[in-house]
C-alpha cells in the first residue's frame, strides 16, 4: 500500500498536569501527525475551550524546535489549512467523553509528495505535549492521549522540505491605540501568518485595530489593514466553521460552554429535549463563549454553531497556498517588520503571531 497509519502513542491515561515526551521511532517519511485528547467533563460549566487542555505541542530535535503551538493555535491552523468545519467532538456534558484533535501538517495536504517530515534527517526527534485537564474545568480528572502518524509506505517520494509552524511572538497590549513593532524572521519563506487576538469572552476584532507589514524599513508595505474590514472581506475566502455540541442547561441559570468560532457574528441553532419548555441564550456568542439556560426547566440542549475566526485567530495567507514558489520569500529581504495598533478591547488581552514557514532540507 502507498501509505500507512502508524501508532506513535497508544491510548494512554494521563494524570496531573504535565508534559508527555514521545520519541518518534519511525524511519518512514511522515505527512501528518494527529494528536487526540479525550477528557471526561466533570463540571456543568466550562472554564475554556476543549483545546485549552493542551497548552503546548512541540516537535523538537534536541534544542532545535521544529514545531511549537498551543492547542488552540494548532486547531486554528488546521482549520484554515485543511478547510474542515471543526477539530472537535463536542460532547460537552458532565460525565461524557469529549474529543479534541490536533494536527501537525508537514505538507500542503495529506500525502503531499513534495513536502514531508523525514525522521532520518534528525538525531532524536521527539514530541512534547503539555497537558492540563483542569484548564477546561476544575473537576476534570479523567483524560487520555493518543498519537498517530500518516506515513508514506510503498510510495517513494523525494520531498524538498517540510512545513514548520511556531508561535513566534506574544505580548500584552499596554493601552488603547498603542503600537507594537515586531521584527520577523527572514530565514525561511512564509506560507501564512496567523494573528491571534485573545481576550476571554471577547471577539478578536477590537483587540488589535490595525495590522501592517513593511519590508526593508518601509521601502514596501505589502499589508496595511483595519482588522474588522479585513475580517469582513475574508469571509468570502475563508471556510465557515460548523461545530455541533450537546450540553445541559439549568432552569434560568447559565451553563457556560466554549466553542471554536469566536467572531461576534457567530450563530447558534438548536433545541432542548423538554417539550414543555425551551432554551435561550443570555447574550450573543462572543469569543466562543456560549451562555445557555432553560426558561422553565433544566434540559439537554442539542446545538450547532457556525462562524469564523477559530480560537481568536485571523489568517493572512501569502500567495497561492497550493504553489510553493508563490509563497512569501522573505529570504530576499533585508528586514521584515509587523506593526500592530491595539484597539478598545486591549485590556487583559494576549496578542500572538504564528508563522507557518517552509523549511528546506
Amino acid at each position: 500500500m502507498n501509505y500507512r497509519l502508524a501508532t506513535v502513542l497508544s491510548l494512554k491515561s494521563l494524570g496531573a498536569p504535565g508534559v508527555e515526551v514521545i520519541d518518534i521511532n519511525l524511519s518512514d517519511l511522515i505527512s501528518r501527525i494527529d494528536i487526540g485528547w479525550q477528557p471526561t467533563l466533570a463540571d456543568t460549566a466550562m472554564a475554556a475551550a476543549l483545546a485549552a487542555g493542551i497548552s503546548k505541542i512541540e516537535l523538537v530535535d534536541g534544542s532545535d524546535v521544529l514545531h511549537s503551538l498551543n492547542g488552540r493555535e494548532s486547531q486554528a491552523l488546521c482549520i484554515y489549512d485543511r478547510r474542515v468545519p471543526t477539530m472537535n467532538h463536542a460532547e460537552l456534558i458532565n460525565g461524557a467523553d469529549a474529543y479534541a484533535t490536533f494536527g501537525i501538517d508537514f505538507g500542503r495536504f495529506l500525502y503531499d509528495p513534495d513536502l514531508a517530515f523525514d525522521p532520518k534527517k534528525f538525531l532524536n526527534p521527539q514530541l512534547k505535549i503539555t497537558h492540563d485537564r483542569t484548564a477546561i474545568g476544575a473537576s476534570t480528572s479523567t483524560h487520555y492521549l493518543e498519537v498517530y502518524a500518516h506515513c508514506f509506505d510503498e510510495k517513494v517520494i523525494s520531498p524538498i522540505g517540510f512545513l514548520t509552524a511556531k508561535e513566534y511572538y506574544s505580548y500584552t497590549p499596554a493601552a488603547e491605540n498603542a503600537y507594537e513593532h515586531i521584527d520577523l524572521p527572514t530565514d525561511h519563506p512564509i506560507r501564512q501568518l496567523l494573528l491571534r487576538n485573545y481576550r476571554a469572552q471577547y471577539s478578536p476584532r477590537r483587540v488589535v485595530d490595525y495590522f501592517r507589514l513593511d519590508e526593508d524599513n518601509e521601502k514596501r508595505i505589502p499589508i496595511d489593514v483595519e482588522m474588522e474590514a479585513y475580517i469582513r472581506r475574508m469571509k468570502g475566502v475563508w471556510h465557515e466553521i460548523s461545530e455541533g455540541f450537546v450540553n445541559y442547561c439549568g432552569t434560568g441559570t447559565d451553563y457556560y460552554k466554549y466553542v471554536t468560532p469566536t467572531d461576534h457574528m457567530t450563530q447558534m441553532l438548536g433545541c432542548g429535549d423538554d417539550v414543555t419548555s425551551y432554551a435561550n441564550v443570555h447574550d450573543y456568542i462572543k469569543g466562543g463563549y456560549v451562555q445557555i439556560y432553560g426558561v422553565l426547566s433544566a434540559m439537554m440542549f442539542i446545538g450547532h454553531v457556525m462562524g469564523y475566526l477559530p480560537h481568536h485567530c485571523i489568517q493572512f495567507p501569502f500567495g497561492r497556498q497550493d504553489q510553493i514558489d508563490d509563497w512569501y520569500d522573505v529570504t530576499k529581504l533585508g528586514s521584515l517588520r509587523a506593526r500592530l495598533q491595539s484597539g478598545s478591547d486591549y485590556s487583559g488581552a494576549t496578542v500572538s503571531l504564528i508563522l507557518q514557514q517552509l523549511r528546506r532540507y
